[in-house]
């Protein structure tokens, strides 16, 4: 069985490489995602697949086998993808887009997109994020399927929030409160840098990162154990900086991350 399973998932992998080759377009089976969710988060009982094996009956492929195929139905995705933005322009990668009817692949198509319009497309790439909290778990599972995919989309959005463009802010927190491992560690950089180098958005999207105050506040202590005092002063200066008398969000920014001295 270990055998059919893995012939099956070699099989996928050709498919999709052969259809790269020919030009036919990148894709992936319809609604990949959704059975990638269904096998994390549905645990059969061990009594029942014991009760069919003793029964004689035939067992299904184990999940982390099926896991496994989808994961190299994905990267044989994504390898398509990737070779056809070398040579394409940006409107035939858009209509790739339109024909990947799986959530996860369609994201993934408009990433490249986005790259390869030389970063023009700013709304279009926002708006395609997911939101909430099955849209940050759909995102860490783009990493543990392809770290470098799911790196590089962190990546475009937290320099949308340095740009301060709309809704970039929301979206990322909202993907690095869910983040774990890796992905927490390469987040939480960031955002260490977005409150040592940009005050300004850190001011103007208070609204947005007040819900995170638990992170920030283990954020800036992990700051003020690692940085010289004189970077923490320069960072709170920055922040009284953009803060105006009248603004009534600043009392609470100051006791999160301290009043300059």
């Amino acid at each position: 069985m270990v055998r059919a399973g893995r012939l099956v998932a070699v099989g996928l992998f050709v498919c999709a490489l052969a259809a790269a080759d020919e030009g036919t377009g990148c894709s992936v089976s319809r609604g990949l995602y959704d059975t990638w969710v269904s096998l994390g988060k549905s645990q059969p009982a061990r009594a029942a697949r014991a009760d069919s094996l003793v029964a004689g009956a035939p067992s299904a492929a184990p999940e982390p086998e099926k896991r496994q195929t989808i994961v190299q139905e994905y990267q044989a995705f994504i390898q398509c993808l990737s070779q056809a933005a070398e040579h394409e322009d940006k409107e035939t990668l858009q209509a790739r887009c339109k024909q990947a009817d799986d959530r996860l692949a369609n994201l993934v198509c408009r990433v490249t997109v986005y790259v390869k319009g030389e970063r023009t497309g700013g709304k279009e790439f926002l708006d395609a994020l997911p939101t909430g909290k099955r849209g940050a778990e759909m995102i860490w599972d783009l990493a543990e399927i392809s770290n470098a995919s799911a790196t590089r989309l962190v990546d475009e959005l937290f320099l949308l929030v340095l740009d301060d463009r709309e809704s970039a802010a929301a979206k990322y927190f909202n993907i690095a409160a869910y983040a774990t491992g890796e992905g927490a560690r390469h987040t939480e950089g960031q955002i260490k840098l977005l409150l040592r180098e940009s005050p300004a958005v850190v001011v103007k999207k208070w609204m947005v990162l007040r819900q995170y105050q638990p992170m920030l506040k283990r954020l800036m202590a992990e700051m003020s154990a690692s940085l010289p005092a004189a970077e923490m002063q320069k960072m709170r200066k920055g922040l009284a900086a953009f803060c105006s008398k009248d603004n009534p969000d600043c009392p609470e920014i100051f006791k999160v991350f301290g009043r300059a001295e």
